[in-house]
Formats: structure tokens, sequence, C-alpha cells
């Protein structure tokens, strides 16, 4: 019993489908089956039972008119009337060749004091065997009974007919309606009473095979429908979920079809609005942007590749420069522009470094970014840059890191010292739930186009394209970065009241990042 599950696990889904299906269709089926046929069974029972209580008041009132030959005038049911003293009145249908019929028989209802039949009481009673002493009469040679013969007498045809009902009602519980006859003087012909009338009880037997045959001819159907009906939902089922999972397997197909150099493919999207359909939808969402990480990805690469080429070449044009013609350079001078060219190399490679760690949440140390701010603006003004606090609140607590949080504030200073006229003013507001830092140079403006240019990496303007003043192109890609990883935004606007350039950086309070961070 317990491999069944893991064998259940290892079939296919359009296997399980049918199966479940199947199974489910044959309980149902089965039920519905099993319910009719009770059901037919019942009615007949009741049929029956309605029949031979209509057949008991017919026949008592003919019994109490004086009539000898009590029969069933449609299907010969068994009957039998026995006086007070024991002794058989009238019998027909078999009863006559039942063994001790009388002695099985219940007792006989009350007699009735006015009228001259009482009502039919319903009881059972289990028949016991047949007479056989006239065996050779009713049996061929090898025991089976003899059929009626057309060619026989109708006292015949009628003795062998109730010989053999009487072997259908043997060793069997049958149903039995008493009903109590009193017979007037005038028509009795063995009185029981002092009075010369007769007192007796008829008894009407219910044959049980009636609800057989009724319910015989549901029994082959049934028996052969409702697996056959459960083989066809299975199949059903089956070549449904087999058709259903024709885009899936499409799907499949089609993403194993795609490589690096095929990242432009797309798998087939299904017209039915189903799971299918959002899977392919899906799909395809993740491939376009896998294609543009990959894209990004090689585009990063080719750039990293150009912007280390030229520090790395002037480092080595420096180095053999002192090695063909060592006494013809300034050895001090050649040093100092190799290490120029190293820090620009170490400098692009941390920064490249930074930029290629994965996006893990930045750390929830408590970080005020207003303190942050002006220790960053008086180290600026203490080296002759031009940048001023124009507002600040006291306090503007924010979760994060600190050097990250440090290193994107320096990174959005030295752009914009590097790009402003005369000016580099610095704002910080807040409203409760967000603090929002204000960078404004007033160099030359933005256009709109490069709002969201200028933080892609290894991008510069057509004025800071000049290796000695331009930078690497990635400190506003890392400042973005860093923003992000701490929940805010970073953006750039020029369609402000003042000339120039304003990033704004939005970053959450830190009671609320506290609310809704994970306990």
């Amino acid at each position: 019993m317990r491999r069944a599950p893991a064998l259940l696990r290892v079939l296919p889904g359009q296997v399980r489908i049918a199966l479940v299906a199947g199974i489910a269709a044959l309980v149902l089926c089965g039920t519905g089956a099993w319910w009719l046929f009770q059901h037919v069974r019942t009615v007949a029972y009741r049929t029956t039972d309605n029949r031979a209580f209509e057949l008991s008041v017919q026949l008592a009132a003919q019994a109490a008119a004086g009539k000898e030959d009590l029969r069933d005038p449609v299907l010969s049911w068994p009957l039998i009337d026995v006086d007070r003293a024991g002794r058989t009145i009238a019998a027909a249908g078999g009863a006559q060749d039942l063994t001790d019929l009388k002695a099985l028989l219940p007792p006989p209802p009350a007699q009735p004091r006015h009228g001259a039949t009482s009502s039919p009481q319903r009881s059972t009673v289990h028949v016991g065997a047949v007479d056989e002493r006239d065996h050779a009469r009713f049996h061929r040679s090898d025991g089976t009974l003899k059929p009626p013969s057309s060619s026989g007498t109708s006292d015949q045809q009628k003795a062998l007919s109730d010989h053999q009902q009487a072997h259908d009602f043997a060793h069997r519980t049958v149903t039995v309606w008493a009903t109590a006859v009193h017979t007037p003087a005038n028509a009795c012909r063995l009185p029981t009473e002092a009075d010369g009338s007769c007192r007796s009880t008829l008894y009407v037997l219910v044959p049980p095979y009636y609800a057989e045959l009724a319910t015989a001819p549901l029994r082959t159907p049934l028996m052969t429908g409702v697996p056959l009906a459960a083989l066809l939902v299975a199949a059903l089922a089956w070549a449904a979920a087999r058709r259903s999972l024709r885009p899936v397997e499409a799907i499949r197909q089609e993403v194993a079809e795609i490589t690096d150099t095929s990242l432009d493919r797309r798998v087939p999207v299904p017209d039915a609005r189903d799971p299918v359909r959002r899977l392919a939808l899906t799909t395809n969402t993740t491939l376009d942007r896998l294609e543009t990480a990959v894209e990004r990805q090689r585009r990063f690469v080719a750039d990293a590749s150009h912007e280390l080429r030229s520090p790395v070449a002037a480092l080595r044009y420096e180095l053999e420069t002192a090695l063909a013609h060592p006494g013809t350079i300034d050895a001090q001078q050649a040093l100092h522009d190799a290490l120029t060219a190293t820090r620009r190399i170490h400098t692009l490679t941390e920064d490249l470094l930074l930029l290629a760690r994965p996006d893990h949440p930045a750390a929830h140390s408590l970080i005020d970014l207003a303190g942050l701010a002006a220790e960053l603006v008086h180290e600026y003004e203490h080296h002759g840059h031009p940048v001023s606090l124009r507002s600040s609140p006291d306090q503007a607590p924010v979760r994060g890191d600190g050097a990250q949080l440090h290193r994107l504030l320096r990174n959005l200073l030295d752009n914009g010292v590097r790009h402003a006229r005369t000016a580099v003013v610095l704002d910080i507001t807040g409203d409760g739930r967000t603090h929002t830092v204000s960078i404004h140079n007033d160099g030359t403006p933005l256009p709109p186009d490069a709002y969201e240019h200028i933080f892609e990496r290894f991008t510069r303007l057509d004025e800071a394209r000049a290796r000695d003043t331009g930078g690497s192109g990635l400190g506003l890609a890392i400042a973005r970065d860093i923003a992000e990883r701490h929940h805010g935004t970073l953006t750039a606007r020029s369609d402000h009241p003042r000339p120039g350039t304003t990033f704004t950086l939005t970053l959450p309070d830190a009671s609320v990042r506290a609310d809704t961070s994970p306990a």
C-alpha cells in the first residue's frame, strides 16, 4: 500500500488523470447502477405486495361466498385455505405440493366479528421442501422437472405447472398474506361452528422471484455498462489531457532549442485562457529578461574591455619606454604616469566588482542621512569644491549600509562638482515616510532623452568624453544600484527653475522600513 503513491508519481500526467477519472466514473456509475437496481427491486416487491393484498381481499370474498375453486386467475400464485380444524378447504399454485406448509404458516388472524372477511395481515414464512411422493409423475429419468406439455390435458399441465411453482418456493422465506374468512351455513361444505357455518384462514404466498424477474434484464447491461462507461471516461480524460498538454510540449521543445545565440526566439502562446497560456506568457517574459540581461552583460563586458584598454595601454607604454630608453626619460615623471594609470585601473576594477555583486539587500544598520551628507559637504568645502548644504533636518534616519550610502552621495557630489559651473547645492527634506536628497549643479542642463541614459554603465555625455576629467562612466550607475538596494529611487531632471541638473534621491524612513521589514 505504501508503494501505491510512489507508483502513481512515476506515471505520466495524462495517465494519472485518466486513471483518476476512470476510478471516479466507476464509483459514480457503480453507485448509480446499484441505486437503480435496488430501486427497481424495491418497486417490484412493492408491486407484488400490493397485488397480493388485493388478491387476498378478492379471494377471501369468494371463499366467504362458498366458492370451492379458489385460484389466482392471472398469475396462478400459490394460496391455501385452512379451516379451524386444520383441514385444507382449497389450495392452488403449488401450495398443495409443499411439505408441512400448514404447520409452517403463521397463526391465523382474529376472526371478524361482523362481516365475512377480515383485513389481510402481512407476515413471512420460511417454506420447507417439496413433496416428492409422486416423483415419477413430475420428473424425468435424469431428475429434471418435466415441462408442461401442449399435448397433455389441462389438468396434467396445471399439475406440472403447480409442481414447478412449488419448487420455486421451496426452502425460501416468502411474504404471506393471511385473511380470516367466515362462510355462512347455507354456503359451507365442512362446518366448523355450531350454527353450521365455517371459519377458515386464506393464505396467499407472494412469489419472491417476480422481483428477480423484474431486475434480471438490468443485471447484464449494468454489469457490462458500468465498466465500459468507466473505460470510456478514462479514455476521454486521457485524450483531453494529452490534447491540453500539447502546448506544454510545444513550449518545452521550443525552450530546449533556445541557445545563447537564439535568445530572440519565443514559445508559442495558446489561445485558450488557461494556466498553459499564462505559463507561455511567463516563459516569454522570462526569455525577454534573459535576452536583456545577456545583451547587457555582453555590452558590459565589451565596454569594460574598452575602458580598461586605455589605462592598460598607457601603463604598458610608460613601462616599455622606460625599459627601451632608460637614459632619455624622466624616471620621476614615468613613475608618476604609471601610478596614475594604475590608480585608474584600480578604481575601474573596484567599480566593476561593485556592479557585479548579486543584488543582495543592503544591511539594516541605522544611518543618519543628514549627518552623512553634512560630513561630505564639509569635506568637499575643505578641499575647495563649490559644494554647500542649503537645508537639512536635524536627523534623517534610514536603514542600510553606511559605506554604500556614503559611496552613493560621494558619486553624486563628484558628478555635480565635475559638471558645475559655479556651485553645487544639496537639500534634504522629509515627509515622515521618506527622505529626499536633492543635489543640484548649475552646469549644462541634460537633454530629456539623457535622463535615464546617464544611469547606464560606461555612459559619458559628449562634453565629458575626455578620460582625464570624464571619469569611468560607472559612478551614476553605481549610485542608482545602491539606491535600489536600499528600496529607494534616483532620478535626474533638468526642467528646474534654476539652470543646470538636479539629481533626486529618495529613501524610506527608518521607521517605515522597520514596520515593513520581515521579522
